[in-house]
């Protein structure tokens, strides 16, 4: 049996396959800004439908090539939020044969805390998952959730919120900073509690891939050479000091990053360390596993034996 698992965020479209034993076969990624613009009109546009039914049907390609049966597709923040989300769910029922979920914050951050831990001995984990669109924080045992918060800020909105100036102004740094503390005091005295607790976090998600990659040197589409990957404070400083004092065009140049995710790379890696601090957290445990791999492993455990 293969089993595939599509995620549709608000910034890239994620395939994973796999065979029975959990070994990737196919790992594929579009940057398909869905969620571009979403926050000033409320709706997905056309052009990043396009673009995301564009990728969508690809996958669907590569997977029929591979005869990979289950094949689930999921939306996250941006379906969450548009107006025309339900409409375009079903466009794509249409137009790619994919059934698509839209997952609520909370099953999101159940799923990636799943396919994140799944690897990991620890009794007890907390992680951070910075998507385009929202951020989940997270604290379980052993791949079990038990704590979670989904934050309306991402990489994709932050970026569109606050920064005009290439490279950003200290102005713009400043009120950055400020809309991530104003999610992050929102979330509840007990999960702070429990985050607050951890010396580490695990760092799920894109932003945290590339932010591994840049730390690395390699590129982060070798999500193989960055898991597990673990960067202390000063590193996680120097990158984000190195990200916002450089203009877009040489962003697009750095050794590891992908250039299609430079533009909104400065509002991620501030989510990133603005929420290190704000938690008492040491340094982030980068995980290339994620929301997809929850979904496999969790529709590997329905299956009747």
């Amino acid at each position: 049996m293969i089993f595939g698992a599509i995620d549709v965020g608000t910034n890239t479209a994620k395939l994973l396959v796999t065979d029975a034993e959990g070994r990737v076969l196919l790992h594929r990624a579009a940057a398909t800004r869905l969620g571009e613009n979403l926050s000033a009109t409320g709706r997905l546009s056309r052009a990043a439908m396009r673009r995301t039914l564009h990728a969508l049907q690809r996958f669907r390609r590569e997977c029929e090539a591979r005869k990979v049966d289950p094949l689930m597709a999921v939306g996250t923040e941006a379906f969450r939020r548009a107006a025309n989300a339900r409409e375009f769910a079903e466009r794509c029922r249409r137009e790619t044969g994919l059934p698509l979920r839209i997952l609520s914050g909370a099953s999101e951050a159940r799923l990636a805390f799943a396919g994140a831990t799944a690897d990991r001995p620890e009794a007890r984990s907390a992680a951070i998952d910075i998507g385009g669109g929202s951020t989940e924080l997270m604290t379980g045992a052993r791949g079990r959730l038990r704590e979670a918060a989904s934050l309306r800020v991402g990489a994709v909105t932050l970026t569109e919120s606050c920064f005009a100036s290439d490279p950003p102004s200290e102005r713009e740094l400043d009120a950055a900073r400020r809309a991530i503390r104003s999610r992050l005091r929102r979330v509840s005295p007990r999960l702070l509690r429990a985050l607050s607790g951890r010396r580490s976090l695990i760092g799920i998600g894109g932003t945290c891939v590339a932010i591994g990659a840049i730390d690395a040197k390699v590129d982060e589409r070798r999500p193989a050479a960055i898991h597990g990957r673990v960067l202390f404070i000063p590193a996680l400083e120097r990158i984000m000091e190195r990200l916002a004092g450089t203009p877009l065009v040489e962003r697009r140049r750095i050794r590891g990053l992908d250039p299609k995710r430079a533009d909104i790379i400065v509002a991620g890696a501030a989510i990133l360390l603005e929420s290190v601090r704000f938690l008492g957290a040491t340094s982030v445990s980068i995980s290339a596993r994620g929301l997809r791999h929850g979904l496999i492993l969790e529709c590997m455990n329905s299956m009747p034996l």
